[in-house]
């Protein structure tokens, strides 16, 4: 009874992330934790492997739509592998409490930044991006005032993104998506398939990991990927029909259904 529960949860939580470039473990992981009372570094590995068939269900999907943007997620990534292994070394120096409490605030920030116009001055990641994005070397992409951006400072965000992921345990996508959206400038379709493939790259190296330490529950990690697999492509579906502008109110969302669900974690 326990697995066809979070099989079919897993369906819904990988539906609605896929449609906002989540990775899903922020909407499944309390409540893995809820059932089968596993500890936290065995839920991260178990949900990590299960989280590859995911986003490269979604990825391959988001690829026939050009939803994907590859040059900008692989630079991204190489900052991001980075900053999630050094988030990872401070995480254990600070009380899970004040972590949760700064998943908080990062989450409402990111909501609130999302609600403004990259234009306005009150727009403070768009800004600082724009600021110094005159380092060259740099390759194309979709800014709000440029076609270009400096592939120094993708890989700095893609740190700074990795590091918050390592930190605060929480999945890549939750920080990029709406960084690749606000501070990039990529429309909102092509961010959540650009995240999505970064999740893909995350996942496969954080599952190396996990598996050599024996982190891994092979069986629910079967159940959860058969399940959150069905739902990437159902949430591929929805993005493909959901009008662009609409993206972020539901990201805006599910970021907050995440916030709160990281305290019963």
């Amino acid at each position: 009874m326990d697995y066809l529960l979070i099989f079919i949860l897993a369906i819904i939580a990988s539906a609605a992330s896929a449609t906002v470039g989540l990775g899903g473990g922020l909407l499944l992981i309390p409540f893995i934790v809820l059932i089968f009372a596993l500890p936290l570094k065995y839920v991260a590995g178990t949900m990590l492997l299960a989280m590859i068939p995911y986003a490269a269900v979604a990825t391959i999907r988001n690829l026939k739509n050009q939803f994907v943007n590859f040059k900008i997620g692989l630079t991204m990534e190489a900052g991001s592998i980075l900053g999630v292994f050094v988030g990872a070394y401070f995480s254990g120096l600070f009380p899970d409490l004040l972590l949760k409490i700064l998943f908080f605030l990062v989450a409402a920030y990111l909501m609130l930044t999302l609600q403004i116009p990259p234009s306005s001055p009150y727009n403070y990641i768009s800004r600082g991006f724009n600021q110094f994005n005159f380092i060259p070397p740099f390759i194309s992409c979709r800014m709000y005032s440029d076609n270009r951006c400096s592939i120094p400072l993708l890989i700095v965000v893609g740190i700074i993104a990795g590091f918050f992921s390592g930190l605060l345990g929480i999945g890549g996508g939750f920080l990029n998506t709406p960084i690749l959206i606000v501070a990039v400038g990529l429309p909102p379709k092509l961010a959540v398939g650009t995240s999505l493939f970064m999740i893909l790259i995350t996942a496969f190296f954080g599952t190396i990991e996990h598996a050599y330490l024996g982190h891994i529950h092979y069986e629910l990690s079967l159940i959860i990927a058969v399940g959150m697999t069905i739902g990437a492509y159902a949430g591929t579906i929805i993005l493909e029909k959901v009008p662009e502008e609409k993206i972020k109110k539901y990201l805006f969302l599910a970021m907050f259904v995440a916030a709160v669900l990281t305290f019963f974690r």
